[in-house]
């Protein structure tokens, strides 16, 4: 005697959130899956603004002022 097959799938999994742009593209870069866009219009050495693109500076989200 054989059952038949059943397919069980959950509702977090066949309705997935939208998560809107700015958030997702924060959430992609803090993962490194996207790159870093984010750098203060105060900064102006190229070399931190490079190092804040590569990731190896984070800025804290109060100090963050003015985006370019």
């Amino acid at each position: 005697m054989t059952r038949p097959v059943q397919t069980v799938a959950s509702e977090l999994l066949s309705e997935l959130p939208v998560i809107p742009a700015p958030v997702g593209d924060l959430l992609l870069a803090g993962l490194d899956l996207a790159p870093r866009r984010r750098v203060p219009a105060w900064i102006t050495d190229r070399g931190l603004i490079a190092s804040i693109i590569a990731g190896f500076v984070d800025i804290p989200d109060d100090l963050l002022g003015d985006i370019r």
